[in-house]
């Protein structure tokens, strides 16, 4: 399980950051203890605790058998306020997903196999007098299109980014009626969507899907710059972490992975040992427990060996051990999560590399071939390698944060290493398929064929995806625990 700590904070963080954007207003009701336990996959243990750490404040009230009340509001200018502090987070995560939400949603759109409940959305969107409310049905409209693809951590990632791209209605009345939301616009463009889905032209899906994206895009920003003129607007940090993706991944998991980079590195080639407990508590900031744990996952994917009182030895040939230091159930709960970030990776990365590597110089893919040429013969080298690369040349600050997090939970594949021997699997696992691979790239970068460059790598993505789920389902994970598979061909 993850921190009890992260998982009982971030459904508070949530909770507040619904109330102070206006998501959540006084008198509204959370959902029931079951529901809270379901949305955000937490025991009913850490929703309690919420529950009285909030009814403490006199945030809200809750009664035996009944849902809690909302018992606070925020004046509409301190709301307003609010919103234009937010504003460079806002506007980077409207940038920052801009060329990834259409697409991912219009995957997710292609699995729809009942469109009914989706027309209850629609239906409920037109009814709802109050424009809250029609915003309300029309993001769950939405967001409902994630639910094919089974992925937690994507749901997860997406309830966050409706709750932070939020900007309060009630805030923002009495301005120019130009700001308001298309409604109109959006209800036909969703019944033409609806059209598109049930006769599966999916590239017609996500045109679609990316006009509506943008219309709601730069509605947010007129109104933050609208409310920009009455309020002094406070500069945003430049880098900021998406808290969904960080309470799936506890601290040991990211001390573990740049352990794991620096090793691979070189940093530590001329002394056999990693830096003492003490000396990584230090350098991370982080506790004893934290440290053990990564130490100990580290053990379990054979890049080190530790032996008591004598430290961590770095194996200079990887050699995974034979008995393992973490709980088998807690390397399973975080292989799905591995699992959730390679899908969510494969289906990213074609529309991120696209903002990145046609934009390369010369020099730069001559670079980045150079690099790709001395990697070693394994996929997950190959993969680290890619990422890297376009992590180091994203554009926005939402998108490296994506990227960075989502390769923490990467570092859980590494049990998967190891094939059964009776398993055929050879696209993905014998070196000379790798070296074919890692020829074409190299190629292709420096001819700057960066068309084909995507082509190949996102192919790559797929595979990768495809034979870790095999692998997982081979060694007893259950279908309906994990991401969705591709459809063959895509």
């Amino acid at each position: 399980m993850q921190s009890a700590t992260t998982l009982y904070d971030y459904l508070y963080q949530s909770i507040l950051t619904q109330i102070r954007c206006g998501a959540l207003r006084r008198g509204d009701q959370l959902p029931s203890q079951t529901e809270l336990c379901r949305q955000y996959n937490v025991g009913i243990t850490t929703v309690r605790r919420v529950y009285r750490m909030l009814q403490a404040e006199g945030i809200v009230s809750s009664g035996a058998r009944t849902k809690a009340v909302i018992q606070c509001d925020l004046p509409q200018e301190k709301s307003a306020g609010l919103a234009v502090m937010r504003k460079a987070i806002i506007l980077d995560m409207f940038c920052s997903l801009a060329p990834l939400y259409p697409g991912l949603q219009a995957w997710g759109a292609m699995q729809v196999k009942d469109l009914n409940p989706l027309r209850a959305l629609l239906e409920q969107f037109t009814k709802s007098e109050e424009q809250r409310g029609k915003l309300h049905a029309y993001s769950q409209l939405l967001d409902s299109l994630f639910l094919p693809m089974h992925n937690q951590v994507l749901m997860d990632w997406a309830q966050e980014v409706s709750h932070s791209t939020y900007i309060p209605l009630y805030a923002t009345l009495q301005l120019d009626a130009r700001y308001a939301l298309p409604f109109e616009q959006f209800h036909a463009l969703i019944q033409e969507l609806f059209k598109a889905m049930e006769a599966g032209r999916r590239s017609q899906c996500e045109d679609l899907l990316r006009q509506i994206y943008y219309k709601g895009w730069t509605r947010a920003e007129k109104i933050l710059n609208a409310l920009t003129e009455d309020c002094a607007e406070m500069k945003a940090p430049a880098e900021y972490t998406w808290a969904a993706l960080n309470s799936r991944t506890p601290k040991y998991t990211a001390v573990a992975r740049s352990l794991s980079n620096r090793i691979r590195s070189q940093e530590f080639a001329f002394q056999p040992y990693i830096p003492s407990i003490p000396q990584l508590m230090q350098e991370y900031d982080a506790s004893l427990a934290t440290i053990r744990s990564a130490v100990a996952l580290l053990n379990d994917i054979g890049l080190i060996q530790t032996a008591p009182k004598k430290g961590s030895v770095i194996l200079r040939r990887p050699v995974p051990a034979k008995t393992m230091k973490l709980e088998i159930a807690l390397v399973r709960e975080n292989i799905v999560y591995f699992l959730d970030a390679l899908q969510l990776l494969a289906l990213c990365w074609s529309p991120l590399a696209k903002t990145v590597y046609p934009f390369l110089s010369k020099a730069e893919c001559e670079q980045y071939a150079q690099r790709l040429a001395v990697l070693g013969l394994t996929s997950d080298s190959l993969l680290s390698e890619l990422l890297w690369q376009l992590g180091e040349k994203a554009v926005y600050p939402g998108q490296r944060s994506l990227l960075e997090q989502l390769k923490n939970l990467l570092i859980w594949g590494y049990y998967l290493k190891h094939l059964p021997l009776d398993a055929d699997y050879p696209d993905l696992t014998q070196p000379e398929r790798i070296a074919a691979i890692l020829n074409q790239l190299v190629q292709a970068l420096n001819m700057q064929r960066t068309d084909l460059f995507i082509e190949l790598s996102q192919a790559l993505f797929f595979q990768a995806y495809a034979l870790a789920r095999s692998l997982v389902l081979y060694y007893g994970g259950q279908e309906s625990e994990l991401p969705a598979a591709f459809p063959t061909g895509l």
